[in-house]
């Protein structure tokens, strides 16, 4: 007959057990090629943060550096939920430019007058705010009305990328494409003028994010680019100083200078 103690050591060893095979079966599920696009989306979510954090986000505060060929500025860009943006641009120190959308209409401020943005610009600002990566998480876009879809596996560059085909509520397509090591978006193309005000004229566009760090429990990209796939030439970078997260805006602020 078994003593006490060994009736006990035997219980332990099968509660060690079955911990350890609930712990294997979560490594395995968490390897597992995600098929659809509900595991993409829960893997991108988790690797940016979770979504208590991510909506933790009511508003962020970006000094950030934009290198053009030919010119370099500073910029601040602010963005809010439920969808409103502003960016303030500086040469040498000086306020020089300043563009916003309030949420539904976008104007401009050239450093003498404020009128309204076009069409075009309208559109860019719109789209720069929802797409994941400033405010919104990639699971919040459904539910504000834009379609998300699995687009497969695309190597790029030696990677086998997973792309999700993104569709905004307006018709504006998309590809975001998830790197399978970190499962964070680090790669987006899609056709559309680089600044619709100076050359409205689409090309096809690659954005490389890179240098994620994590603020406030949300991981940011802190560097990006821009690049023609047709030419082949970077048209734009961006290096981003500092991000703060729910700042104090004041009301009206997105609305016209």
């Amino acid at each position: 007959m078994l003593s006490k103690r060994s009736l006990k050591m035997a219980g332990l060893h099968r509660a060690i057990l079955i911990v350890a095979s609930a712990l294997i079966l979560t490594l395995v599920g968490c390897q597992r090629e995600p098929k659809t696009i509900d595991e993409l989306i829960e893997r991108n979510t988790e690797a940016m943060g979770g979504r208590a954090a991510i909506e933790a986000i009511q508003s962020i505060e970006v000094d950030l550096r934009i290198s053009d060929p030919g010119f370099e500025v500073d910029g601040i860009y602010y963005a809010a939920r439920p969808g409103k943006m502003r960016i303030d641009v500086f040469a040498g120190g000086k306020h020089v430019f300043t563009e916003a959308f309030d949420g539904e209409k976008a104007w401009e401020w050239d450093g003498k007058e404020s009128k309204p943005a076009s069409p075009l610009a309208r559109s860019a600002l719109e789209h720069g705010v929802e797409l994941p990566g400033k405010l919104f998480g990639l699971y919040e876009l459904p539910k504000r009305g834009h379609n998300v879809q699995f687009g497969g596996l695309e190597t790029i560059d030696g990677i086998n990328y997973y792309a999700v085909r993104l569709m905004l509520r307006d018709g504006y397509g998309t590809t975001l494409f998830l790197d399978p090591n970190t499962w964070l978006i680090t790669l987006r193309r899609d056709f559309r003028p680089l600044h619709p005000d100076v050359d409205p004229t689409p090309t096809t566009i690659e954005q490389r994010s890179s240098d994620f760090r994590e603020v406030n429990g949300v991981r940011f990209a802190f560097a990006g680019s821009e690049t023609d796939l047709k030419t082949g030439k970077v048209v734009e970078t961006t290096q981003i100083k500092s991000i703060k997260v729910n700042p104090k805006i004041e009301p009206g602020f997105f609305e016209k200078l």
